[in-house]
This record gives C-alpha cells, structure tokens and sequence, in this order.
C-alpha cells in the first residue's frame, strides 16, 4: 500500500499541532520514560509530558503522512527552546540548567531511539541569549543544583497523639502574694503560742486583766462621786426651796 499524500501543512498548521494546549496525555504508559519525569517540579514535569506527546503523538507519523519530518522536527526544536528559554532563563539559571540538561535533553535522546534513523530528528539547541542577572533570583543562579530525590523511605504509621495535661504556669506575682499569706498566718501562729502558753503570754493577760479590773474600780468610784454630787446637789437645792417658802409665810 502506498504512501497517502495530502496537502502540505502551513506554518499555523504546525503550531496548532505543537503548541497546543493538552488535558491527556495518551502516551505515559511506558516506564521506560519514567525515569525522566522529575516529580518535585511540577513545571519540568509537565514539560516533560508535552515533549513525550509531542513526539510520540505527532512526530512519529510524519514520513507516513506528508513525508514532512524535517519541518515537524523544526518546529518541535522550537516548541521545546521555547520552553528551555522559559524554565532556565536563557541559560542563566545554573539550577534549572542542570535540571533540564538531566531530565528534558535526557528524554529527547531516548526518544530517538524509538524511530529509525532516517526519521530521527536531530536536536537544535536554543542558541545563546542574554538574559538581565537583576530578574534572576538567588535560588535560581547558584552554582550547584540541589536535587530533591523523590523516592523516601515509608513513614512510620503515626501514632494518636496524647494531649498533655496542661499545667497552669504560676506567675511572680501569684508566689508573691502565696508567700506573703504564708508569712503572716505564720507569725500569728507564733503569737497565739506566746500569749495562751509562754510565761510573757500570761504576764501579758495579767497585765491586761490587771487594767481591766483598775479601769472598772475607776468607773465605779466615778459613779459614786458622781451620785453624791446629785444627791448634795439634790439637797442645797431643797433648803433653798424651804427659805423661800418660809419667808412667804412670814
């Protein structure tokens, strides 16, 4: 069966093919890519997605359909420069260069190797382009890559965690008060021990009782004088009333 021959593609042609915007990716089925798919960094990984499909689902069937290899293979290089422009900045981001040199130029040579030679398109680096150091950020242009692996051992099972008991802390000023109260009740402790069972105790009660017996004859004589006061009072004031009496009868 012959070749089919059909209308040469034009360049919008090729860039609807690919440039375009993908939601399925039919062709991650091998494993034998897996390898180049760098799983903690989503953008990379994608690229590298693009790049499987691009190649896989359009590429491959260029001698079968227009015999258009080459121009497939020129616009798949800058379909994929566009990219390496994008991701490492022109080149100037070391990291991001290390990563796609591993994984996307690393993936474009085991690529070739599922066509035959004469169908193998051959890569066309994205020429050297100047890019401002100031839009580069710092983590981006260091001199040495830092690679997160993405396989890690199994965690271990977690376990239900306890909540602690919660210990109210006691602030300075809570001790302070605490000590204080344990001072005074302690003294007047100490002085209640004195008064009902140390000699000074009992000369203290007797020196008190002592005052309130002096202070009770005190009163008492106070009311005495203070009766007879009246009573002379009392009396002066009723002699007075007979002389005058008297003298009216007179």
């Amino acid at each position: 069966m012959g070749k089919t021959k059909k209308t040469p593609l034009s360049e919008a042609d090729y860039y609807k093919i690919f440039f375009k915007v993908r939601d399925t990716f039919n062709n991650v089925t091998d494993e034998q890519y897996n390898e180049y798919f760098y799983r903690n960094d989503q953008v990379l990984l994608n690229i590298a997605l693009y790049l499987l499909e691009n190649f896989k689902g359009d590429y491959v069937y260029c001698n079968m359909i227009n015999n258009d290899c080459l121009e497939r293979c020129n616009y798949l290089n800058k379909w994929l420069n566009e990219k390496k422009s994008l991701y490492t900045s022109n080149g100037k981001c070391t990291n991001n260069s290390v990563l796609w040199e591993k994984y996307i130029e690393g993936l474009w040579t085991k690529l070739q190797d599922s066509v035959q030679h004469e169908n193998k398109c051959i890569r066309v680096s994205l020429k050297e382009e100047k890019f401002d150091n100031n839009l580069i950020i710092p983590s981006c242009s260091n001199a040495i890559a830092m690679e997160i692996q993405g396989n890690f051992p199994d965690a271990p099972a977690t376990e239900k965690p306890e909540c602690p008991v919660t210990i109210v802390p006691t602030t300075s000023s809570c001790k302070a008060v605490l000590t204080t109260t344990y001072v005074v009740f302690g003294i007047l402790l100490f002085f209640m021990y004195l008064l009902r069972f140390s000699s000074v105790g009992l000369k203290l009660n007797n020196f008190l009782r002592g005052k309130k017996i002096k202070s009770r004859n005190m009163n008492y004589e106070n009311n005495e004088s203070l009766s007879s006061d009246n009573n002379y009072n009392m009396e002066s004031l009723d002699r007075r009333f007979n002389v005058i009496y008297n003298s009216f009868e007179n």
